[in-house]
């Protein structure tokens, strides 16, 4: 510290408050890095390191300017790295010495209050999670939107599925139950550990416990501690209840492709994408919360659906509500950075814009009848609000707060009058002039401007011999050969008024703006609550637009009959074309729940299972269904096992994934849940899989009961439509033409008559040689000429004993007749393990 210069002793005492984060520091118009903080910017930055004191001892070092900061903040923060803004607190032009510098804020990836690099449809939560007598607590919030959850669950399992929902930027956990997070997930998310002792009271729900009431504080005290301010914008704290909407975790959302494409990962292809014609930030946001979020409510799936049905009656008035829509700018957000105190003027204009649309909306509310529904009953035009922005605020206003020009003409008499000195101080002076010469009666007289004296008055030589300097208040300043100078009370303060007219109209614009912000807090929580009912209304006008485009009908809701007649495959249908997509039918009862689904590879056997899915789900958001028409129960849950691929990075193979999410479906399901098995037993050898399929179909179909599709290659055991009276046979319809394979994707009852591997092979263009080969290899096996060849027998030494091997007893002591199919996997597992080991 005492071999460095004064600035970098006060740089290194600031970094050392803040060890674990990148520090721009700033000195003049840039912010500066130094040390490791520099060497890490600039890499992953890509600008240029240098460094400073050379000669001496080098410090790396790298900078950014302060007005184009942003973007590079942005890239630090998508890195995963925690950004300290180090402001310069005092003019330098008016400080002896060191300027005074401190960190205002901290900016970390959960904690953005702006629009740095969060995308415009997506929440960016932060969360934290505590743990009390065994129950893991958990609070999440967007404070960008001010919305706040709290919930309880002991179950990890639960809580994994939940954090992989709200998917948050940053975790914060307290020092106690760090381990967690790594029991959780083989590649635990990256957390802060963090504590205080400062209870934060917060304005929560009735629901919400004591313990979370911890949680919420702990959460709140973080968010303070990096964002350094109070934030007045967090609404009232909701009780996020797992049970009561349609539980899906995220096996079932990445298979169903509802946010995102399995293949290209990009919304394009998703169920989101396919709905998504919200024209508001905030009302897409909501969009993707509906859509993991069905509901279990069946009166508030009927409002939606009541809303969803009067737009498509009045499709006047919704194609005007969407065009008011896009003038709409993202209130909430708008909202929370009136809260931090960074909202501009510009940010102002957009939230006035936003409002001045609000009464044509309600009327057009009003017109539908929708202004009647619970939905839209507390709708706020907000009219008082808007006239405040409408009377002050210019069209367009500047960049900063600090270049003027923010308020109209009118808003204020002072500044009215600065800003007419500033801009006709010449007009005035040239008014004076003429005022003084006929006043005086000294027809040249002049005004003139010089940086020693400012604005004085110029008499001629002639002229100021008999001039009686006092009788006029003049004040001599200066003789000069040919002229004497002087100045007068008015034009002294005059040229005060001029000379600092522009300085006192931008500092004065600065504390009216304000003012005004500070005014505007007092209206957050109406906004926020029109900003919710604008999102909504965004959405079921975005049900409606989809609905009306690709002939969607409205599903009714049974006790648990499922009847689909001439389902369709939203997303499918969407790419390939109303004409070209083959619909299907379905019916599942009390007396036949599971569908055993068969049929060649690419014949739509996934797409079939995954329709059915999707379908549900759009019933339980609200939203009108592609098909012919729909009679559906309310699912407590879906479970889904579609796909095949080894998780490299953890070490599971296909098979074991396979295995958990099964045994996930298998202990979790109900008798009101729907089940998606796509190939079960695929990963293993033939007749692995085989029992592993029947001993599932038994289990699901004697033991829980709920809808399943299951669809396998495996054709031996069709055979259980004989033994399972709940149990329906299936295929999708495929057939030849001219030696060549063609899929109808035609679901028809009983089993498929054959398989048609070497034609899908055909297909895929394998080498003719091997596929005529493998013709004439099949007709053998079928033919029973050369029998296939079957799974390996180990034979053992019959003169070594294993009667006291530990496997024997593992064996001797397990209770078959009490293990689950799953038990019986994890102990054949076990045991395998030992046997590994030894």
């Amino acid at each position: 510290m005492q071999k460095v210069t004064p600035m970098m002793q006060q740089y290194l005492k600031i970094k050392d408050e803040h060890p674990d984060v990148l520090l721009l520091y700033r000195l003049g118009d840039f912010y500066e890095l130094f040390y490791d903080d520099a060497i890490t910017a600039s890499k992953v930055l890509e600008i240029t390191l240098t460094s400073r004191d050379k000669k001496k001892d080098p410090i790396p070092m790298c900078g950014v300017p302060y007005h184009s900061a942003k973007g590079y903040i942005e890239r630090l923060i998508d890195h995963g790295y925690k950004v300290a803004i180090c402001e310069q607190m005092e003019d330098p032009k008016q400080v002896k010495g060191m300027v005074k510098r401190e960190v205002v804020r901290i900016i970390t990836p959960g904690t953005l209050i702006d629009d740095f690099g969060m995308e415009d449809g997506k929440s960016n939560y932060i969360l934290a999670l505590s743990e009390d007598r065994g129950s893991y607590i958990t609070a999440y919030s967007d404070i960008s939107t001010g919305e706040i959850n709290a919930f309880t669950t002991a179950d990890p399992v639960i809580l994994k599925s939940e954090i992989d929902r709200i998917r948050p930027s940053e975790i914060v956990v307290e020092e106690s139950i760090t381990g967690i997070l790594a029991e959780l997930y083989q590649d635990p998310p990256s957390n802060t550990t963090y504590s205080s002792d400062v209870f934060h009271e917060l304005e929560c729900s009735a629901e919400i416990t004591e313990a979370e009431k911890g949680t919420l504080s702990l959460l709140i005290s973080y968010i303070r501690s990096v964002n350094m301010r109070e934030l007045k914008h967090f609404r009232t704290v909701e009780k996020h209840k797992i049970k009561e909407t349609m539980q899906l975790n995220y096996a079932a959302i990445s298979n169903l492709e509802l946010l995102e494409s399995l293949q290209t990962k990009k919304t394009k292809g998703s169920l989101f994408w396919y709905l998504n014609e919200t024209g508001t930030p905030m009302g897409k946001r909501k969009l993707r919360k509906w859509v993991e979020r069905p509901l279990l409510n069946e009166s508030m799936i009927m409002l939606r659906q009541d809303a969803v049905e009067t737009l498509l009656g009045h499709f006047l008035e919704r194609e005007d509500m969407r065009g008011l829509l896009d003038d709409v700018y993202d209130i909430e957000r708008l909202v929370g950075r009136l809260s931090f105190g960074n909202i501009d003027a510009k940010d102002l204009v957009q939230l006035r814009d936003s409002l001045g649309v609000l009464p044509d909306l309600e009327r057009l509310l009003a017109d539908t009848g929708l202004l009647e529904s619970e939905l839209f009953t507390a709708f706020d035009p907000l009219c008082d609000v808007h006239t405040i922005l409408q009377e002050s605020l210019n069209d367009s206003p500047p960049k900063t707060i600090r270049e003027g020009g923010i308020f109209k003409d009118g808003y204020s008499e002072k500044l009215d009058e600065l800003r007419y000195i500033s801009n006709n101080g010449r007009t005035w002076l040239n008014g004076y002039i003429e005022d003084e010469r006929e006043r005086t009666g000294i027809k040249n007289l002049k005004v003139g401007f010089n940086k020693v004296f400012g604005y004085y008055i110029e008499i001629s030589k002639a002229n100021a011999v008999n001039f009686d300097a006092d009788a006029f208040d003049y004040s001599r300043k200066q003789t000069l050969t040919n002229a004497e100078r002087f100045i007068t009370p008015e034009l002294k303060e005059m040229e005060s008024k001029i000379l600092s007219a522009q300085d006192e109209s931008i500092i004065l614009e600065h504390n009216l703006f304000n003012e005004l912000r500070r005014g505007m807090e007092a209206y957050i929580d109406r906004l926020q609550t029109t900003a919710a009912l604008i999102s909504t209304l965004d959405c079921v006008i975005s049900f409606a637009t989809v609905a009306n485009e690709y002939r969607l009908v409205r599903p009714e809701f049974t006790d648990g009959e499922l009847h689909i007649e001439e389902g369709r495959h939203p997303v499918v249908e969407k790419v390939i074309g109303e004409n070209t997509y083959v619909p299907n039918s379905l019916t599942m009862d009390d007396s036949t729940f599971v569908y055993l689904i068969t049929g060649p590879n690419m014949s739509g056997k996934s797409t079939y299972m995954r329709q059915t899915a999707i379908i549900s789900i759009l019933a339980q958001m609200g939203m009108y269904v592609p098909a012919r028409s729909a009679r559906l129960p309310i699912f407590d849950q879906i479970f889904t096992r579609i796909g095949a691929s080894d998780d490299l990075a953890s070490g599971k193979s296909t098979f074991m994934i396979e295995m958990m999410e099964a045994n996930d479906a298998l202990k979790n399901a109900t008798g009101d849940s729907l089940l998606i098995f796509d190939e079960i037993g695929r990963g293993t050898s033939t007749y692995d899989g085989m029992a592993l399929a029947h001993s599932m179909l038994e289990f699901i179909h004697d033991e829980i009961g709920a809808k399943t599709l299951f669809s396998t290659h495996y054709h031996e055991i069709t055979r259980l439509g004989q033994t399972l009276s709940g149990l329906k046979n299936v295929h999708v319809k495929a057939t030849e033409y001219d030696g060549r394979l063609v899929f109808l994707h035609k679901v028809k009852p009983g089993a498929v008559e054959r398989s048609y591997g070497i034609h899908v092979a055909r297909l895929a263009e394998l080498p003719e040689n091997v596929t005529d080969r493998a013709d004439e290899l099949l007709h053998m096996f079928e033919s029973g000429t050369e029998a296939p060849a079957h799974q390996l027998e180990l034979a053992l030494d019959d003169d070594e004993s294993y009667d006291d091997h530990p496997i024997v007893d593992m064996l001797k002591q397990t209770d078959i007749n009490n293990l689950t199919p799953m038990d019986a996997l994890m102990k054949l597992n076990e045991m395998k393990n030992r046997l590994k080991g030894e």
